[in-house]
């Protein structure tokens, strides 16, 4: 990979983010009748996905896709994609296939997005295999504080009545989002049964990084720290390094907001199922 030599200021953006003119692994593997891969960011959702998305988008890299940003009836095709996706991914769930997901499947997805992160991680190895020649970007966070913030994301599905609301609602107003992400979280951890997924998540979590490094090529990983800023990932994809602070999102805060606002659009969207017909 050809060392960044240069620093980028404010404005010079169009420019900074051409790529450097070296070939990387990722680019000699692809052939004519493949698609471009993604660039795979798999560190698990609540890693600083949020910042790292926002980083990649200031490089230049089009259409970054993260979870947070998925939500609304123009994405249910999306999601009845990821619900497939599970079934050829997962083995302990009751729906499982065995047919694992081809690239062409995946491209039905993620085939528009210049990268991937958030809820593509939870999908890493069918996506690894899927695309062998994507460069991927792997942030692990201190077990400790990561489970301590995945609370709020898994520890709902330990309610037996928020579980049943969901697929309630969900059916009610034509949403599955609650549905594939139950299912895709039961998956990844392992779980037979919704309250088991906090308990088993940390060694899901071990997992998924042993699991990460051991099939992914040295040189198509990078194993990144949000803390070390720029220059590694910069070098990695090749990119100019900007003259400006790297991106520093509030996950827990934008994950706060997407949750008020989804619970908001589903009681608007319950409220109209439920009184229009009254008028």
């Amino acid at each position: 990979m050809a060392q960044v030599e240069k620093t980028v200021t404010p404005g010079d953006e169009d420019t900074a983010v051409q790529p450097s003119t070296s070939t990387n692994m990722a680019e000699t593997m692809r052939t004519g009748s493949q698609s471009s891969p993604p660039i795979l960011c798999l560190g698990m959702a609540r890693t600083g996905t949020a910042s790292l998305a926002e980083s990649l988008r200031f490089l230049g890299v089009s259409n970054v896709h993260h979870g947070l940003e998925i939500i609304g009836p123009e994405f249910q095709k999306h999601w009845q994609i990821l619900d497939r996706a599970a079934d050829a991914s997962f083995p302990t769930l009751p729906t499982y296939t065995g047919k694992p997901f081809t690239r062409a499947e995946w491209d039905e997805a993620f085939g528009e997005y210049g990268a991937v992160t958030d809820i593509a991680s939870f999908y890493a190895m069918s996506l690894i295999h899927a695309y062998p020649d994507a460069q991927v970007i792997l942030v692990e966070r201190d077990i400790e504080s990561w489970s301590k913030s995945t609370e709020q994301v898994f520890k709902p599905w330990q309610s037996q009545s928020q579980v049943r609301m969901i697929h309630w609602v969900g059916s009610w107003i034509g949403s599955i989002e609650g549905k594939v992400s139950l299912k895709f979280q039961l998956g990844w951890t392992q779980s037979k049964h919704p309250k088991d997924i906090y308990g088993n998540a940390r060694a899901a979590y071990e997992r998924h990084y042993r699991e990460i490094r051991a099939t992914v090529p040295p040189g198509q990983l990078l194993d990144f720290q949000l803390k070390d800023g720029w220059e590694p990932l910069c070098q990695f994809l090749g990119k100019d390094i900007p003259n400006v602070p790297f991106p520093r999102v509030n996950e827990a805060a934008a994950y706060a907001r997407h949750a008020r606002r989804t619970r908001n659009d589903g009681l608007k969207k319950l409220a109209k199922k439920v009184f229009l017909p009254c008028f």
